[in-house]
């Protein structure tokens, strides 16, 4: 990193510069108010009464997220001067669409049942099911060391689990159990994993543009989550009378929807200018900050074996990435007149088809940022 710093011209490092607080702070901020909506109680002043955010609301959040994401890239659209119009058939769009809106609703419901914490050790360990789907659906083949770290970090999340508290107050409160949230984030590994490999198929197969894909893929997100809100007429209903007795909880779901959408902004440019596998990077390194964030403001329960835990998972994950960077570095420095990243960016070249290593991203980028951009 350091290294390819030196080489960046100014241009350049004052877009680093921009990139990578514009997508830790926004995810930190992103990652607190799913726990704060999700799992802590809004008090009622004048009787001094909890209430919970149901899990029954939770597609109206995705909803509400979705159609934002969906507004936001219209209007990139529009001031880019890019075609609006639709390059995928809508068949591609809706499967992106269905796992992604299930992993979505996987992802925040399991909040109500185990700590952030241990969720985020979980979604680590999505990398291996991106990994499967990219071998089913693509005959995709990974070399040892990929299979290795994915075992590892896999093992690390399943140590965290074993090892210490991973319920929630909502538990305690509900006395429900925390099994639920594992089988939840399971449902989310799966969907997850297939809604990456969907999406970089349709990115590649039609050459898509950053925002064209994301417009389409949260508008079709949107809309399928609309169809549940409308499933149960007076789901709406209910959600807009807890808002009104707890407005606090619409500033947290703003915020939320704003965080996420600033957030995705700043990772289109990071691999548009940067690559991929800088990204992947900053996303280890957002993650474990906010696990330790979070852990901080909210007193989640973290035994010192849960630390040792997070210590293998993201030990893994930085060996890995680091193991790439050598790989790539040593294999540029062979070649004569080889250009750098941010020179082939000028062109109109993104770092994700230059990388010179295979045909594909590695797994563990595209876990971090493929979906990322979408199902965060």
């Amino acid at each position: 990193l350091v290294m390819q710093f030196r080489d960046m011209e100014r241009t350049a490092r004052f877009t680093l510069f921009a990139c990578i607080p514009g997508i830790v702070i926004p995810l930190i901020v992103y990652s607190f108010e799913q726990e704060r909506v999700m799992q802590t109680p809004y008090i009622m002043e004048d009787t001094n009464t909890k209430e919970f955010f149901l899990k029954s609301w939770t597609p109206i959040l995705v909803m509400f997220n979705r159609f934002g994401a969906a507004i936001f890239a219209l209007v990139m659209l529009l001031y880019s001067r890019e075609s609006c119009s639709r390059r995928a058939p809508m068949a591609n769009y809706f499967a992106v669409a269905i796992s992604n809106v299930f992993a979505t609703l996987c992802q925040y419901t399991a909040l109500k049942y185990i700590t952030f914490a241990m969720q985020s050790l979980s979604k680590c360990s999505k990398i291996i099911w991106v990994m499967a789907w990219g071998f089913l659906m693509s005959g995709k083949k990974y070399t040892w060391d990929e299979y290795m770290v994915a075992l590892i970090v896999t093992a690390g999340a399943f140590m965290f689990g074993l090892s210490g508290d991973i319920e929630t107050g909502y538990d305690a409160e509900m006395g429900v159990s925390s099994k639920w949230g594992i089988l939840l984030m399971m449902g989310y590994h799966i969907a997850d994993g297939l809604t990456s490999t969907l999406q970089e198929k349709i990115f590649r197969g039609y050459r898509l543009t950053h925002y064209n894909q994301m417009l389409y893929v949260n508008l079709f997100s949107g809309f399928l989550a609309l169809g549940l809100v409308m499933i149960k007429g007076d789901l709406m209903l209910n959600f807009f009378g807890f808002v009104t007795r707890h407005p606090a909880c619409m500033y947290d779901i703003g915020l939320l929807i704003i965080s996420q959408i600033t957030a995705q902004n700043f990772i289109y440019m990071m691999i548009k200018n940067f690559g991929a596998l800088l990204l992947a990077t900053i996303m280890y390194s957002r993650q474990l900050l906010s696990i330790i964030f979070n852990t901080m403001w909210f007193g989640d329960p973290v035994s010192p074996l849960q630390w040792v835990s997070v210590c293998i998972v993201f030990g893994a994950l930085f060996s890995r990435s680091e193991f790439v960077r050598r790989i790539l570095c040593s294999k540029r420095s062979k070649r004569k007149g080889a250009e750098t990243p941010v020179s082939k960016a000028k062109k109109g070249q993104t770092d994700i088809e230059m990388e010179g290593v295979s045909n594909r991203p590695p797994p563990l980028v595209q876990a971090s940022s493929t979906s990322a951009v979408v199902s965060s």
